[in-house]
């Protein structure tokens, strides 16, 4: 059996965890599985504290994987996030500051 706990950051969002004790994780090993595989990381605590974060092997997998560029890696990020959100850049933002750059002078000569 997991809960859900809800953490509070600086920034004022809100992260929902889902928190399971070891032995409610060997009892509902299979249960726990089949939740990996279509939600977040499971954080499993011994007396209260956390000791472990079982996760499903494509989170594993992304975790561990080198980018093959930084290039790839930008993209990558770009996806995952909302055209609403405010993490990052539009691309009509983007493309606004690129029309206003002129760049610099640049002269090979000393």
């Amino acid at each position: 059996m997991s809960i859900m706990l809800a953490m509070f950051f600086p920034c004022n969002e809100v992260c929902f965890m889902k928190i399971s004790t070891i032995s409610a994780a060997r009892n509902n090993l299979s249960h726990l599985i089949h939740q990996l595989e279509s939600e977040e990381p499971i954080h499993l605590t011994r007396y209260g504290k956390p000791v472990a974060v079982m996760m499903s092997e494509s989170q594993y997998q992304a975790l561990v994987s080198p980018s093959k560029s930084i290039h790839s890696a930008i993209v990558n990020w770009r996806a995952q996030l909302d055209e609403d959100s405010d993490a990052g850049l539009t691309s009509n933002e983007l493309d606004a500051i690129r029309k206003e750059s002129s760049g610099r002078e640049f002269s090979w000569d000393e």
